[in-house]
């Protein structure tokens, strides 16, 4: 064959392969992105949250709590982990972890632990944050569990170390009792004060000053 006609064919078949090449490229791509799961609007996110909340009203309704336990779990998870911008998804990590406080003896606390941390990180202002801190800060008062309490509610002191403000008395007043009950009398007294001082008419100013009285007569045995 003549070179003249030889090298157009290569170049033919060079250009045919490198375009059967990138169909082949851009048809991998396109099913890979097909096999990753596709993220719901925000409206089916709600709408699948809300039909998994009907059907844990139901199995309540039908079933003994205790023995459905692992089927709620598996549900708040449901919600938490696919429906992650659904209304209810915060909500479902405070009944969960509700679960694991008032439904277990002793409560489940390394797994309350891993939830709050989930939950503060994805929703740093939602309206359960308070009530979820009271509730797990009241647990390990009422355990004994003070080095937990200490650590829970360090955040919060070292919050208001730095910048003076502290936006509510609870955690700080949670912080106090367990140096208290840890034989930390000097900082005891400090966390008191400072609920004192911040919220002269809390219901936790009041214990604070009851608990100063009771640590002063500490001190006079020493």
């Amino acid at each position: 064959m003549d070179k003249r006609h030889f090298l157009p064919i290569l170049l033919i078949l060079s250009l045919s392969l490198s375009a059967v090449s990138c169909r082949t490229a851009a048809d991998r791509e396109r099913e890979e992105r097909e096999r990753l799961p596709q993220k719901l609007s925000l409206d089916e996110q709600n709408k699948r949250a809300m039909d998994t909340f009907q059907n844990i009203f139901s199995l309540l309704e039908d079933s003994e709590r205790k023995a459905v336990l692992p089927r709620l779990e598996q549900m708040y998870k449901e919600i938490i982990d696919n429906y992650p911008d659904a209304a209810l998804s915060q909500e479902s990590y405070w009944r969960l972890i509700l679960i694991y406080l008032e439904d277990y003896n002793p409560p489940l606390f390394d797994k309350i632990e891993v939830l709050y941390a989930g939950f503060t990180l994805s929703y740093p202002q939602s309206q359960f944050r308070n009530e979820v801190e009271d509730m797990i800060a009241t647990s390990y008062a009422r355990h004994a569990k003070w080095q937990d309490l200490i650590k829970f509610s360090t955040p919060v002191v070292k919050q208001y170390i730095d910048t003076g403000k502290l936006a509510r008395p609870q955690l700080m007043f949670a912080y106090a009792d367990a140096k208290m009950n840890l034989g930390d009398i000097d900082e005891a007294e400090k966390g008191y004060r400072i609920v004192i001082a911040l919220f002269p008419l809390s219901r936790e100013s009041d214990m604070a000053k009851y608990r100063l009285e009771a640590l002063k007569r500490i001190k006079y045995k020493q």
